[in-house]
């Protein structure tokens, strides 16, 4: 009998069944400000417009085709540590705060896989045939010198150019995060309940105050909260509400 491809993904240790969302230190509040304003609101606004057509989103603020995301990991949940590193020459620093989703959720609500498009040199780069769909779009989106938001809105491009990146150095400036396994919602993220997330990312010492600071209805599920920097085992402990100490 044929196995079925789902039993044979279990057994992957190089892929993960979960995207994880980390919060980091902005304007409003700290990173671990910001998890438990997530928890309490169950929604991750998009505030920062990624992907090959970002410099458009000033033209798309009134209309759903924002180039605003909500940005997740594929990481394996044993490798989150690796992204909450102090890391040369990247651009966001993330905490050890986040949320740990299902992919099976995020695909539900709309999450897509990034397209990393290489820029190295030596071959034809296929960031340019995008480049020019964009500038199509805005040629066939302004009247009279105006780029008309609505009409911008409505072109098929901008709905994918926000799960597009370029990876590679061909200035000899480094611009490589693929092995971040990047996913994105554009838009607002927004789950139903505490009994939508896996489990609560956040440093060891600060597991027990952060229960207190949770609400009734995150105390009553019970929501596992895992340090970035454990083992597998002691995750998989966690997870399963089995007492690591015992």
């Amino acid at each position: 009998m044929a196995d079925r491809i789902e039993q044979l993904l279990h057994r992957r240790t190089d892929l993960s069944t979960f995207l994880v969302h980390l919060t980091k230190d902005t304007d409003t509040g700290t990173a671990r400000e910001n998890v438990l304003s997530i928890a309490e609101s169950r929604t991750i606004e998009a505030r920062t417009a990624f992907g090959l057509a970002r410099q458009q989103d000033v033209h798309l603020r009134r209309t759903e085709a924002t180039q605003r995301v909500v940005c997740f990991s594929e990481t394996p949940l044993e490798h989150t540590w690796m992204m909450v590193r102090e890391i040369q020459g990247r651009r966001e620093a993330f905490s050890k705060y986040g949320l740990v989703f299902t992919k099976t959720i995020c695909r539900r609500e709309g999450c897509n896989p990034v397209w990393y498009l290489d820029i190295n040199l030596g071959h034809s780069w296929l960031t340019y045939p995008v480049r020019r769909q964009i500038e199509r779009a805005l040629a066939e989106s302004t009247v009279d010198g105006h780029v008309i938001p609505e009409l911008l809105a409505e072109q098929d491009i901008l709905q994918l150019t926000p799960f597009m990146e370029k990876m590679g150095s061909p200035n000899g400036q480094r611009r490589e995060f693929s092995w971040e396994r990047e996913w994105r919602h554009v838009g607002h993220f927004r789950f139903k309940s505490a009994e939508n997330v896996v489990a609560l990312l956040a440093p060891e010492e600060d597991h027990n105050d952060l229960r207190q600071d949770l609400t009734y209805a995150w105390q009553r599920r019970e929501v596992p909260l895992i340090d970035p920097d454990w083992g597998l085992e002691r995750m998989i402990s966690t997870l399963s509400r089995v007492r690591f100490d015992c």
